[in-house]
């Protein structure tokens, strides 16, 4: 029997990598200032968790944002580590979409769909995450001590100037190894992100397109039900990598030192209490969500004239 039929267009793996690394750093440079809020946040909370009970969960990320502006930074402050977190998020980008691209088309079946089932992709999309996280992790490292810097005492900062200079000064305080801090927690953390963000999306946007039909609200809708549960599943894993990468050599230099994740996990949970580890959790949604939004668009509207100059009939755009 022959199984061979006609594909509609879909991109090339060259231009699924070239549209989402654009798109990426785009976003990121968009949306860095809620990455650092989040961090700062995550870096007070430590040893201390939620002081107070409120909607803001003890951290009103509005009034920190008054007070970074406040000291005389401006808006330039919240852009600290810019090039830094477009090379992770570039890294991590290149390596999951690369990932996920091969293993899609080498396990694509030949049916008139040519596509695979939800729970396909969500494992597909969970691997390329969590392969993507060891890559770019030595990026969100620096990045992440960039960010957390000027939240420390002078004596303590580590003022690191760029990608380089942060590998360097990491190596040579440490060793090579000491790049990949927090690693375990960012590989879990990138394999729940990716897969809760994936299947839950998909869902959501199926069913208000059965309820609803073709309105504007579905992907608003979809984005937002699937970035609440990523980020609320992600988010302890999150906290938990904040602080194993901001660890000083030094053990004197840390309120609390850790040996690993699962240690770092006993010690957040029984100093602070469980709900220690969702502080951060309003800059982080808002970055998921917003982010999630500006990619879908972003990337719809570079596949629909991609389709326009392949010649697709306007029924199949």
């Amino acid at each position: 029997m022959n199984y061979s039929y006609k594909r509609y267009w879909e991109p090339s793996t060259s231009q699924a990598l070239q549209a989402s690394l654009g798109v990426g750093a785009v976003g990121t440079a968009l949306f860095l200032p809620l990455d650092l809020l989040k961090v700062r946040i995550q870096q007070r909370a430590e040893g201390i968790g939620i002081r107070q009970k409120n909607f803001y969960a003890g951290y009103n990320f509005n009034r920190l944002f008054r007070q970074i502006h406040e000291t005389g930074v401006g808006m330039k402050g919240f852009y600290v580590g810019l090039t830094t977190a477009i090379w992770a998020r570039s890294s991590h980008l290149f390596v999951r979409n690369l990932v996920y691209k091969t293993l899609y088309d080498k396990y694509k079946p030949p049916k008139p769909t040519n596509d695979l089932t939800g729970r396909e992709k969500q494992v597909i999309s969970g691997i390329a995450g969590g392969v993507a996280a060891i890559v770019s992790n030595p990026f969100d490292l620096i990045l992440t001590r960039q960010q957390a810097d000027r939240g420390f005492l002078p004596e303590y900062r580590r003022n690191i100037k760029g990608v380089l200079h942060g590998i360097a000064r990491t190596i040579r305080e440490g060793s090579v190894s000491s790049l990949y801090n927090g690693l375990s927690a960012n590989i879990l953390r990138a394999v729940i992100l990716n897969v809760s963000l994936t299947r839950p999306y998909d869902y959501m946007k199926e069913s208000m397109w059965i309820m609803f039909g073709d309105t504007y609200f579905n992907i608003p809708t979809a984005a937002f039900c699937a970035a609440l549960i990523s980020t609320t599943l992600s988010l302890p894993l999150d906290n938990i990598r904040t602080r194993m990468q901001l660890a000083f050599k030094d053990p004197a230099k840390n309120r609390i030192n850790y040996s690993g994740l699962i240690d770092c996990y006993r010690k957040a949970t029984i100093i602070e209490g469980y709900e220690a580890l969702l502080v951060g959790y309003y800059p982080y949604f808002l970055k998921n969500i917003l982010y999630s939004l500006f990619t879908i668009y972003a990337m719809d509207a570079i596949e629909t004239n991609w389709k326009k100059q392949a010649g697709l009939a306007e029924k199949y755009i």
